[in-house]
């Protein structure tokens, strides 16, 4: 035994030493259309692939390499302006919506992004499908149909959903549209529609511009609603504020609402809301979840890092990179982690892309942080990030020696760089071991400088 973990360990300590870099990068956006940098309105996922919407310059899409703009001159897309909001949907087709009365358009581009030839465009407009010319955003239900919020700033107009049944997903021609509205279902709130999403009971959670709360709506079916129940919660019920701007759905089932004073979290039973007491903000504007389960948040101070746990990570800066502190979107790549935040300049309301390439993946595994670790200079803890839940995580030297076994049982696994005497460690390169709770054996290094 002791001879295969001395193999293990060698093996590890043949892996390249790459310390992953924390620090936030500006991504230099391409000109619009209208000149000048674009102004980013809102962001989404596909794959590596990061979408943005923009006020003035339609749509552009960036891989790391190599930037798309789809403008009104490539022939598809009806309007640059004004893009309220983009999803990509489980499919990969993009959806854009935007003021006016061509309303929606919607993009197959065939899953070769760079390549315009072989993108299909489809569209939606009001008056038409869509019986109002200002959505501001877009849910998708487990079935493939789409839920519509609509804004439209007028005084005393009921609140308004509209959604898109797609019988048949190739064609438009039995499109089904619904439309609901607060005198349909007067326990919706009359005012207009900030952001939606749909959990896993296929439930639809409103969040409303005006300091009103969410509404959440158990809908059944999506034809009759004599059994229909919709649950209101505000500041009363546990929440930061009545001012919320973003929900996330995250992957265990449990419900992320950020707004003003900060974040709240419905536990998995569905009955207590909890403020992260940590996440000392003034106002969160976006949420999203990485493949591991951390959920990162857009805020007026930087950008939030959350363990799955809901213990705060990291809240990164400007002194981290970021080039500003006022974030106003997030998004997150889930095949290799790479996060992606829009923050604004207060003055002159510029916004700017950047990027923080985490290694938080669906094949990225353990990594740590900070690598190099060194003493005068790290002034946190060695942190083990992305080892499952119930995780066995030891620390050998060089010659396999057992150095400490770290006592949590979940992430994140710190280790103080003392051994198991509470001696401090000398300097050298260190292998950390995890079991995971299926037996698999993970390896990594961490360097201690002191």
């Amino acid at each position: 035994m002791r001879l295969l973990l001395l193999v293990s360990l060698v093996a590890a300590l043949a892996l390249p030493f790459t310390a992953r870099a924390q620090e936030w990068q500006e991504v230099p956006l391409p000109d619009g259309p209208s000149g000048g940098n674009p102004k980013l309105s809102d962001i989404a996922m596909d794959g590596g692939v990061v979408w943005l919407s923009t006020d003035l310059d339609g749509l552009l899409a960036y891989d790391g390499l190599t930037w798309v703009l789809h403008t009104v001159a490539d022939g598809g897309l009806r309007s640059n302006a004004w893009h309220n909001t983009i999803l990509v949907d489980a499919s990969g087709e993009k959806w854009t919506s935007k003021d006016g009365t061509q309303t929606v358009d919607r993009l197959n581009d065939g899953g070769t992004f760079t390549d315009k030839s072989d993108d299909t465009w489809t569209y939606y407009s009001q008056p038409g499908e869509l019986s109002s010319p200002r959505v501001f955003s877009i849910a998708e239900d487990g079935n493939g149909n789409k839920w519509f919020g609509i804004k439209d700033e007028t005084p005393n107009q009921p609140s308004k959903l509209e959604l898109l049944i797609e019988n048949d997903p190739t064609t438009t021609s039995d499109d089904e549209w619904l439309t609901y509205s607060h005198e349909d279902f007067p326990g919706f709130e009359r005012r207009d529609v900030r952001a939606l999403a749909v959990d896993q009971q296929e439930r639809l959670w409103i969040v409303y511009w005006q300091r009103r709360g969410v509404d959440v709506w158990d809908y059944g079916d999506y034809y009759t609603h004599d059994d229909d129940t919709i649950t209101h919660y505000g500041q009363a019920d546990g929440l930061p504020s009545d001012a919320i701007h973003a929900v996330l759905v995250a992957s265990d089932g449990r419900v992320w609402l950020g707004g003003n004073n900060g974040l709240a979290v419905l536990d998995a039973a569905g009955e207590t809301w909890t403020v992260l007491a940590d996440l000392d903000v003034d106002e969160v504007t976006d949420v999203a979840e990485d493949a591991q389960g951390h959920v990162w948040a857009a805020t007026d101070q930087g950008v939030a890092m959350l363990y799955s746990s809901g213990e705060l990570a990291k809240l990164y800066t400007t002194a981290d990179g970021l080039k500003h502190d006022l974030v106003q979107l997030i998004a997150v790549g889930r095949t290799g982690g790479t996060v992606w935040a829009v923050t604004e300049e207060m003055s002159t309301g510029e916004t700017l892309l950047n990027m923080l390439e985490t290694g938080f993946g669906l094949d990225s595994g353990v990594f740590v942080y900070p690598n190099p670790w060194k003493e005068g200079e790290s002034t946190e803890s060695i942190k083990v990030q992305g080892a499952p839940e119930g995780s066995t995580v030891e620390i050998f030297d060089i010659t396999g020696q057992a150095v400490r076994r770290l006592s949590a049982t979940r992430e994140p696994y710190v280790w103080d760089s003392l051994d198991a005497n509470l001696n401090e460690v000398p300097s050298g390169v260190y292998v950390i071991r995890v079991e995971t709770p299926t037996g698999e054996l993970i390896f990594t290094k961490v360097a201690i400088i002191r």
